[in-house]
Order: structure tokens, then sequence, then C-alpha cells
């Protein structure tokens, strides 16, 4: 399966310091290699998924090849939207 990180996605992920780096690339990896990760689908969005690694959650969006990440962050504000 392939992963692919946006660039969003990739500048966030390198401003988290290396043991939430490795935390998180060992997620994707488990991912990649068709392991058992806790992922679950978004409400009210198609094709959107979120897999949690401790405190952070990576958003995913299922393309033809695998997934593409398109954002981490910490769990406090990853829910947050606008109302």
């Amino acid at each position: 399966m392939k992963i692919i990180f946006s660039k969003k996605a990739e500048k966030q992920f390198y401003c988290l310091n290396s043991r939430i780096q490795s935390k998180i690339s060992f997620v994707v990896e488990k991912l990649r290699n068709n392991q058992r990760v806790d992922i679950i689908k978004l409400k009210n969005k198609d094709n959107e998924f979120r897999i949690r690694a401790g405190n952070y959650r990576i958003q995913l969006k299922k393309i033809e090849e695998g997934f593409l990440v398109t954002k981490i962050g910490k769990r406090e504000n990853f829910y947050f939207v606008f109302l």
C-alpha cells in the first residue's frame, strides 16, 4: 500500500520533536504493511479517515494508490471546526 504525505502534512511532521516523529512513522509503517492500526472513518466526509498515535492524530484521504496524509496534529486542536 502506498502512503503519500501532502506538503502541509510533511511540514507539520517535521515541526514535531523526534520522539513523536518516530511514533507517527511507526504507525504509518504499520498501516503500509497492512498491520492493525486504530483507524476510523470520519463522519460526514467521503473517503477520509483518522489514525490515533498517542495524543496525536493523522488524517488520511483514500486515493487510488493507497492513502494521502493530509493533516497531523495534537488531539486537542485536531477536531476544531469553525462554526
